[in-house]
């Protein structure tokens, strides 16, 4: 994938998250399904601390807060505590700003990056790495969404 695909890609995840919570309440991101499962507010938690990850990726130093990473990071607990959830407005003006933040540093990146080893143990390469996040760790994510957003909409 080029540097202009994984871009696209990310825009592709924002406009998704863009329409599946337009119109929200914090409250309505914090509904849980009836059965085991995370609530919108988490899986947007999730996206962001996992696209600061993806930053790092690019960057070598970007890090999700350890805090946040408690919260949202994978096998956390699930979320349903609203006062320990970020309030959703601050959550998704914190992925427009990391959205922001990925696409600068994708521009600025080398090509050449995309063909190092990232992690030398699996032989993984920054491309493969990348791709990992934005074509199915967030695509996976964004659509729990369509659920979620329909889980809200029943509840008003």
């Amino acid at each position: 994938m080029s540097v202009a695909q994984y871009i696209n890609s990310l825009k592709r995840i924002d406009g998704i998250i863009d329409r599946k919570t337009e119109g929200l309440t914090h409250e309505d991101s914090m509904r849980q399904l009836p059965f085991p499962g995370n609530g919108m507010n988490w899986n947007l938690g999730h996206i962001l601390v996992y696209r600061m990850q993806l930053l790092g990726v690019i960057d070598g130093a970007s890090k999700p807060d350890p805090d946040e990473f408690a919260i949202y990071g994978g096998g956390s607990q699930p979320l349903t505590d609203s006062a320990k959830a970020m309030p959703l407005d601050v959550l998704l003006a914190r992925l427009t700003d990391a959205t922001g933040q990925v696409i600068a540093a994708l521009e600025a990146m080398p090509t050449e990056k995309l063909a190092e080893v990232y992690d030398a143990e699996r032989g993984t390469t920054v491309a493969e790495r990348l791709a990992f996040y934005l074509i199915f760790h967030e695509s996976y994510h964004a659509g729990q969404l369509e659920i979620l957003h329909e889980l809200a909409l029943a509840s008003k």
